[in-house]
Parts: structure tokens; C-alpha cells; sequence
């Protein structure tokens, strides 16, 4: 039996962080199999020295692609192989003169129209990016995106790249259609910890981004983390410490605040803290973008990590909402970050701190046990659809709003309506508990402001805390949370009818809006077993409406 610490003393932390520098498995588990799993998986402690050799290489290929004419890149990929270069893009790059870069880490099939409509196919590249190779939504939407080039070009291969580690499906497809460059990691490396490899620094190379600097910093980090021998004077064990301790004793919503220009940095850390620790019913609950309210509203499971940029204007910072936090005695750390390009220190940071708090949350940070259950889900959905054309799910029709629905066993009532299945979630939800809305839908900026309403109504009622993720991104990354870590959520999953018939994907039998609803079919039965409470609400194809709709049955429920 593996024993979870207590607050350690400091003689303690001490052999811990030597334990750690030693790339000692037994630190997260006792069991030798897994033990040998986890040493596979710590090539991101000593990775930088490896990639600064490729530089050369990766900025000659950015290059080679801006003379080419590409205006466009678009990355496929998921999770791990896609965050990091969808939060360096928005945070740094691109800059003047370079490509743009889509990352399309979606199955949503208006998403993916909508990023075609605007592509000129002669000057756009496609990246391929997965770690296993066996990834469904990048091998599926490259079927569709080979398909529609080959259709203008005899050599498509020439618009087409791949990141992925050596030995993998990815890599001999790759070879066998003629991709211009292929990029293998380190196997050693799982994808969330893999923002300063292949997977992070050749996308935002080839929009122009400094990757040379980038690394620098996480260089800088690196160095300062694993040369700093005592536990109290280093970054990453200060930090990590005071993610698991607290966690630990059950101060598990961590509040993650960024000032405005690095706001984007929280969808790669939602990915790191989430499917790292949130197993064995333990784990932090990272909570991104929720309105700020009065510490009132906050409850006693809250802490906050607020990282700040220098160069941030006084008014749009959250200097005042720290200070009547610290006053009302809620646990907040601070982060300092200079220049942008810090971000790849704070990749390295962030990593190592959060190995360190799955220590003493008693789990392994390098595995995601939980999401394997949501793809044999899923696969088991696509398997019927196939078998017999339709999928194995029976909604109720609200006679209210008329919005389809249906609720998970652990909610009782549903068959009385929409509004009463919300109002059994409640009952049944902890008061230190949260509350994930997870919309299988495009990326689209009036749907973000609907779910911030809501969330913001649900805190304000019933001071939970909220999460906010599409589908099937969040399978990837907070999906570990909600099937293995704490059992206090609640969640809320959204699809909606089709509009029209989608082309189908060339070789799946099937549309991209068939495969996302069979992933959110997935997710639902995998929270069903996992006995956590669930309402799946299926919208009209004018999904904005029905959005619209549900939210007003919602804030009727919810005062109840």
C-alpha cells in the first residue's frame, strides 16, 4: 500500500527532491511494473540539452516553408501535441511575414468546414501531430484534409508534416505517402509534458516565433529547478509543495488567475494539472476563467495561483482581488513573469511542480488511466452506429423547453423534466463541490459568453465552482479529472442535432458529426460508470437558440 505524506518535515522534503533529481520511480508508486512505466516518462527533465541541437534544423525548415508561399498552417492533433503550440501562438506569434496557425483539435464538424472554407489548399501545411500515432480525431481529420489536397495536387505529401515518436503508425504512414518532413520525439516523453519538443517549439517556429529564446528560457528554469538543492529555495518544490499539501487536505478547486496577455497559458496547464493528479478519487480541479466574485463566495476548498506579467496596466490586473483574498485568509501564490517568452521557463516550472504535488497526492502524474474508458466508449458507440445506422442512446423530451435530455442513474428524477433533473444534480452535489460544462460544439465566441453566464449563475446561487471545456478537446486533457479525481462533480454535457448531412471522412464510414456525438455518447457512459452525475442535453440543430433556452431553464431550476 502506497502511504500518502502528511505535511512533511523539511529533512523529509529533502529526500524527496533528491529522489526526484535521481529520476526515482518509487516516488509515485511501489509496484515495479508501474515503476518501469514511469521511467519511460521522464525524458522532459533532460530534454532541452536535445533540442537545442535541432534548432539549426527546426529554423532552416521554418525557413524553407516561408519561401515556399505557405500563408497557412494547420496542426491536427490533440491534447498534449496540440496545446502547447495553440498557447504559444496566441501568446507570441504570429509574427509579420510568417504563417498563421489553426490548430484544429476538434471533431466539430462546422469547425472543421469553417477552417477549409478559408484555406487556399497550394499554400497551406498541414501538421500531423501524435505522440502514439493512434490518436482518432488527428488520424481522421488527416483523412479528410489528405483527401480534399489530393483532390488538386499529384503530390500531396508535399503540403503535409508529422510529429511523432519513432516506431509509431503516424511514422510509416508518413513514410508511405511522402510527408516533407517528419519530426520523432523523444518515446521518453508523454505528451503533456511534451511544450518544449518537437511537439511545441517546430509549430511555433514556422510562424515565427523564437523558438531559440523560448528554449533559453526553459532552459534557464530547468537549470535553476534541478541545481537548487534545497527544497525551500527551489522554485519548483516551493510551488508543488503548495499545490499538494493544501490539495491534500482537501483545498482541491485550484483558482488559476493570468493577466491578460498570457491568459491562453491556462489551456495547457488545465491539461498538466488535471490528468496528472486527478486519479484514485484525489486531484486538483483547475478553475479557468471564472468571473471574479467577493471571497464570500469562495469556499474553504478554494486556493489561487495568480500569475502576473510586469508590463500589465494596474486596472487590468487582479492586484485588488489578491489583496481581499490574502485579508480573508484564502491560500494565493504569485507568479512573476518579466517578458512573455518567460512562458517557456514556466513550462518547465509547471511540470516539475506538479511531478512534485502528484507525490503527495499519492498518484502517478504519467499515466491517464480513466480516459482510456471514454474511447472504448466511444468505440463501442461507432461500432453499433455502423452495425445498425443509428446509436444506442434514448433522450427525453422536456415538455417544457422541448430540449432533448438524459440523466445519469446517480440523478433520480428525470423523467419529470429537464428542470427537475437539474434540480436533483444540485441536491445531490456537495457544497464543496464544482460543476463542468462541456459543450460538444465549435469554438465560437458567442457560446463562451452563454456558459460564462452560466457559470457565473451557478457560483453566485450555489457557490460552486465551475469548469468550462469543449469536446472532445477536454477528453484529452480534464476528462482524466472527472472520471478518476475528486468525486464532487457535476456535469452537464451538450450535443446538438445535425443541421444538414456532413461529408463523410474518407475510410470511417461516418461524418465528423457522427464521431463527435459518439465521443460525447462515450464520455457520458464512462461518467455513468464511474457513478458521477450527469445530464446530457441534446440541442436543436439552431443550437445558439437552444443554448439560449437552457439557460433560462437553468436559472429558473437552480433557484429552486
Amino acid at each position: 500500500m502506497f502511504v500518502r505524506p502528511s505535511y512533511l518535515p523539511l529533512d523529509d522534503k529533502q529526500e524527496v527532491l533528491k529522489r526526484f533529481l535521481n529520476k526515482d520511480p518509487s516516488l509515485w508508486s511501489e509496484d515495479q511494473e508501474t515503476q518501469a512505466a514511469i521511467s519511460n516518462r521522464l525524458g522532459w527533465m533532460d530534454c532541452i540539452e536535445d533540442m537545442k541541437a535541432h534548432l539549426g534544423d527546426i529554423k532552416a525548415f521554418s525557413q524553407e516553408v516561408k519561401q515556399k508561399g505557405i500563408k497557412d498552417i494547420v496542426l491536427l492533433g490533440m491534447g498534449g501535441s496540440s496545446l502547447a503550440p495553440l498557447v504559444l501562438s496566441s501568446i507570441l506569434g504570429p509574427n509579420q511575414g510568417y504563417p498563421a496557425l489553426k490548430v484544429l483539435d476538434t471533431t466539430d464538424p462546422e469547425e472543421i468546414d469553417r477552417t477549409k472554407k478559408v484555406l487556399d489548399r497550394e499554400k497551406t501545411l498541414f501538421i500531423v501531430a501524435s505522440k502514439s500515432g493512434k490518436t482518432i480525431e488527428p488520424n481522421a481529420l488527416f483523412a479528410y484534409f489528405w483527401d480534399w489536397v489530393k483532390g488538386q495536387d499529384g503530390s500531396p505529401g508535399n503540403y503535409f508534416v508529422a510529429i511523432t515518436d519513432p516506431g509509431s503508425p503516424l511514422e510509416t504512414l508518413a513514410q508511405e505517402k511522402g510527408f516533407w518532413r517528419t519530426f520523432l520525439n523523444r518515446p521518453d516523453i508523454g505528451g503533456r509534458y511534451s511544450a518544449l519538443t518537437f511537439y511545441g517549439l517546430v509549430p511555433a517556429a514556422l510562424i515565427g516565433i523564437d523558438v531559440e529564446r523560448l528554449l533559453l528560457e526553459g532552459e534557464k528554469m530547468a537549470k535553476t529547478c534541478l541545481n537548487t538543492l534545497k527544497w525551500d529555495e527551489n522554485p519548483a518544490c516551493i510551488l508543488g509543495e503548495f499545490l499538494g499539501e493544501y490539495g491534500v487536505q482537501s483545498r482541491d478547486k485550484l483558482s488559476l488567475l493570468f493577466d491578460p496577455k498570457i491568459r491562453p497559458f491556462g489551456l495547457w496547464l488545465d491539461q498538466l494539472i488535471a490528468e496528472s493528479t486527478g486519479k484514485e478519487t484525489r486531484g486538483l480541479v483547475p478553475i479557468i476563467g471564472e468571473t471574479t466574485g467577493i471571497p464570500g463566495f469562495y469556499g474553504g476548498e478554494r486556493i489561487f495561483v495568480y500569475t502576473r506579467l510586469k508590463s500589465t496596466p494596474a486596472e487590468e490586473s487582479f492586484d485588488g482581488f489578491i489583496k481581499e483574498l490574502r485579508e480573508a485568509d484564502f491560500p494565493v501564490y504569485e507568479i512573476l513573469i518579466e517578458d512573455p517568452y518567460e512562458i517557456g521557463g514556466q513550462f518547465f516550472l509547471w511540470e516539475m511542480a506538479v511531478a512534485l504535488a502528484s507525490h503527495f497526492f499519492a498518484v502517478n502524474p504519467f499515466d491517464e488511466p480513466d480516459v482510456i474508458a471514454a474511447k472504448e466508449k466511444t468505440k463501442q458507440a461507432i461500432e453499433v452506429y455502423r452495425k445498425d445506422g443509428k446509436f444506442p442512446v434514448k433522450f427525453w423530451v422536456d415538455p417544457k423547453s422541448n430540449i432533448n435530455f438524459r440523466a445519469s442513474s446517480m440523478i433520480a428524477a428525470s423523467m419529470k423534466g429537464l428542470s427537475r433533473a437539474i434540480i436533483d444534480l444540485f441536491q445531490v452535489l456537495p457544497s464543496w463541490g464544482y460543476v463542468a460544462f462541456l459543450p460538444y460544439l465549435p469554438y465560437e465566441d458567442r457560446i463562451d459568453e452563454i456558459f460564462q453566464d452560466m457559470r457565473h449563475l451557478v457560483r453566485q446561487e450555489k457557490g460552486c465552482a465551475t469548469t468550462f471545456a469543449y469536446g472532445p478537446r477536454y477528453l484529452h486533457s480534464s476528462g482524466q479529472l472527472h472520471k478518476g479525481g475528486p468525486i464532487s462533480g457535476g456535469y452537464f454535457i451538450f450535443t446538438r442535432k445535425r443541421a444538414k448531412e456532413y461529408d463523410e471522412i474518407p475510410g470511417y464510414g461516418m461524418s465528423f458529426w457522427h464521431m463527435q456525438f459518439a465521443q460525447a455518447l462515450g464520455d457520458f457512459e464512462a461518467l455513468e460508470l464511474a457513478k458521477k452525475r450527469v445530464i446530457h442535453i441534446h440541442l436543436p440543430a439552431d443550437y445558439m437558440t437552444g443554448l439560449e433556452t437552457f439557460k433560462r431553464v437553468l436559472s429558473r431550476a437552480i433557484k429552486l
